[in-house]
């Protein structure tokens, strides 16, 4: 099949479709009327965010975007939750190519990755297209970055403030990478003891982090280019401290233990993007790396042994992402490679007794030392082609991902005591292909589009049992995938209404059976083998009021049924000192809801902006119903932007519902993460050659909260980060 698509590849042609995406337009979608103008002629429900509203908002990263575009919500300030519906729903096209998950223990991107001024356009598509990716519930988040068109070169400099960092102590503690030379599992554990110590020697047992004063946050931006070619990078630096008070039960109100975590953080993040035109045909290449730090001073009482806790744990995390391609106006090929360690991530445990007051003793069984890697390779292709009112075309992606990982503890004497399973390593293998046409046309107002998307995956991974026999998953999944999509249009106003059949497979690590422990959650987070995809029936309905080029009134409904729709859940066999997290299917489920959007002028300079959205779900569970997990019963973003010329002001409102974190049991209630406010405010000076910017995050700063009923489990400080921007055109 591949062959065949590198042979369509070479057939000379001309379409305006690019990529996945079933958006045909030539000019770029980066102020707010293109944009709303693009969503008014488009045949499917779309929510579009431009560069200049980009630049009106104080994120620095994709992720923050997303949070204010309708029925998106973000979760740990990296994953989207579009219409209520967890981050595994949703599927992601950088410039038209899939990407995969970034995460080794669940299935979600992590868009803290993607800086916000790389970007030119983000469209979320809420309906299916024969054209588009099938496999999605909540949306495809399209993501575009800068392509030429003039002579550009400015750069910037940003500087930033966080209310309980800057010039906080900190804590630092450099990686200890597993030698190339450390012996295999098979020999480390048949060597004798004092060999063994040898061996242990080449990774320092000494944790020893270096107290330092967290400066302000920096990032530098350069940006170079012509109507050929555009390149950028982009460099952040920031640290960040946080402090949580937790706590479980063991039953009732009897606690099982209560700690205070503090967590120093440290992140750098380097971006860049070599986008150029070559007469007909695309080269873009897109690159980010991210290096996260963290230190955990955790202290406390575990009632259940009776013990004063002083415990420390730090981990590493570097994830780097690549991705080339390659395309015209009917073909495209494109390569990804994701590169993920985790270096050295270690738990050294110190107890007491509650009555001892004597020092606290290092507790061997509970220490912990852990590296992994995880490589994944994906390669794609896709052809494209209109024959009159009809569209055809092929897709075809290659996924190839292996991972490995060492687990150790501590023997008396710092001797590293190897206690691998089986089960801490896979590899998998993927091949998607797909297949669509698609009738598209209008009589009088009514436009309309209409067909079928065939999808066929084989999935298949490689993994062994706790008891060491080789365990192979695999999947073979065909799927036909029908849709509809039907526009009344009459002058400024559209009536859309659609309908589609989409799916939700299951991801790579999601069915291994490799199980992960979460010093801060003090849970462990495991594969389920028995996973099947889910399949989702949708259906929408909007009505849309365009008074000016910048202005819109819609006003949306959907509908969706689930059959066997994934969930993240704590296993039955957890008891609060040992969470077991772990993903099922239930039954059914539906999701119903409403999304409304407004963008209006008050006055000449003034523009108030509102998106409201309303959802409730329900999950068949023996002979009761809860909401799915994952979902907000509503979402609020609303704001202000004022602008008279060089200056422009904006004050931006979020507010998230409380939604199930994870699914509990009987005898173990469900855990909520709570509402909260978040108010930002950016204020922005602009010349000819100088734009100064100043943005304040999270202005309030109120607490994040993870709980059951009447009971707080976890809660954690949020701090408020004001950063000053100086951009200048050379």
């Amino acid at each position: 099949m591949l062959l065949y698509v590198a042979l369509l590849n070479l057939l000379p042609g001309d379409t305006t479709k690019i990529g996945e995406v079933n958006i045909a337009v030539s000019a770029k979608q980066e102020t707010i009327g293109s944009t709303i103008n693009l969503q008014k002629k488009s045949l499917e429900i779309l929510d579009v965010v431009s560069s200049e509203a980009i630049k009106k908002t104080p994120d620095a990263t994709v992720s923050g975007v997303l949070k204010r575009v309708g029925g998106t919500s973000i979760q740990n300030d990296k994953f989207v939750v579009i219409r209520g519906l967890s981050d595994r729903y949703n599927t992601l096209l950088l410039n038209g190519a899939i990407i995969s998950s970034t995460e080794p223990d669940k299935k979600s991107f992590s868009f803290d990755l993607i800086p916000s001024n790389l970007v030119d356009n983000i469209i979320i598509t809420k309906t299916a297209s024969p054209n588009s990716s099938g496999e999605f519930a909540g949306g495809v988040i399209s993501i575009t970055t800068k392509t030429p068109t003039s002579k550009i070169n400015e750069t910037s400099l940003g500087i930033g403030y966080g209310s309980l960092s800057t010039f906080h102590s900190g804590w630092k503690l450099k990686t200890i990478i597993l030698p190339n030379d450390f012996l295999s599992t098979k020999e480390f554990r048949s060597l004798p003891k004092e060999v063994r110590r040898s061996e242990s020697g080449k990774v320092s047992a000494v944790f020893n982090p270096t107290q330092t004063i967290n400066i302000p946050n920096l990032s530098l931006k350069y940006t170079l280019g012509d109507k050929n070619y555009i390149t950028n990078l982009t460099i952040r630096k920031s640290s960040n401290v946080t402090t949580s008070q937790r706590q479980d039960y063991m039953s009732g109100n009897d606690l099982m233990y209560k700690y205070v975590d503090i967590n120093y953080n440290n992140t750098i993040n380097a971006s860049g993007i070599a986008n150029f035109k070559l007469k007909s045909f695309s080269f873009k290449n897109t690159f980010n790396y991210l290096g996260e730090s963290s230190v955990i001073d955790r202290k406390g009482i575990n009632y259940d042994n009776q013990q004063l806790i002083t415990s420390t744990s730090s981990n590493h995390n570097n994830k780097f992402i690549l991705l080339s391609q390659l395309s015209n106006k009917k073909w495209g090929i494109n390569y990804s490679l994701l590169y993920r360690t985790q270096p050295d991530y270690r738990i050294n445990p110190f107890a007491k007794n509650i009555d001892n007051t004597g020092d606290s003793i290092f507790v061997w069984r509970d220490s912990y030392r852990f590296w992994s890697k995880m490589q994944e390779h994906g390669l794609g292709g896709y052809y494209n082609d209109t024959l009159g009112k009809l569209k055809y075309g092929v897709y075809e992606m290659f996924r190839f991902r292996g991972f490995d990982a060492r687990v150790f503890r501590y023997q008396p004497g710092f001797i590293l005591d190897e206690i691998t399973n089986n089960t801490d390593g896979y590899n998998a293998y993927s091949n998607l292909t797909a297949a669509y046409g698609m009738y598209s046309g209008k009589i009088n107002k009514l436009s309309y589009s209409s067909g079928i998307r065939i999808e066929n995956q084989l999935f298949r991974v490689n993994t062994f049992d706790f008891g060491g026999m080789a365990q192979n998953i695999d999947r073979l999944y065909l799927d036909v995938l029908p849709s509809i999509n039907l526009v009344y249009g009459k002058g400024n106003k559209n009536i859309r209404l659609s309908a589609s059949k989409t799916v939700a497979r299951p991801e790579f690590r999601e069915v291994a059976n490799f199980a992960y422990y979460d010093f801060v959650r003090n849970a462990q987070v495991v594969g389920n083998p028995k996973l099947v995809k889910t399949n989702i029936i949708n259906a929408d309905l909007r009505y849309e009021v365009y008074p000016s080029k910048k202005e819109l009134i819609t006003v949306s409904g959907f509908y969706k049924h689930f059959n066997n729709p994934i969930e993240q859940i704590v296993d039955n066999g957890s008891v609060p000192s040992n969470l077991i997290l772990t993903l099922d299917n239930t039954k059914q489920a539906i999701l119903y809801g409403a999304e409304l959007e407004i963008r209006k002028n008050i006055v000449k300079n003034l523009q108030f902006y509102t998106n409201l959205s309303y959802f409730k779900s329900s999950v068949t569970v023996s002979s009761w119903y809860r909401p799915l997990q994952g979902q907000s019963p509503y979402i609020i973003n609303t704001g202000l932007f004022y602008t008279k010329d060089k200056l422009s002001v904006n004050f931006l409102y979020n507010r998230i519902g409380e939604r199930i974190s994870a699914v509990g049991f009987q005898g173990y209630p469900d855990i909520y993460e709570n509402a909260r406010d978040v108010i930002d405010l950016t204020a922005q000076y602009q010349t000819k050659k100088i734009t100064i910017k100043l943005a304040v995050s999270d202005l309030l700063g109120q607490n994040s909260k993870f709980y059951q009923p009447n009971r707080t489990l976890i809660q954690t400080n949020n701090e408020t980060n004001i950063n000053l921007t100086i951009n200048y055109k050379i």
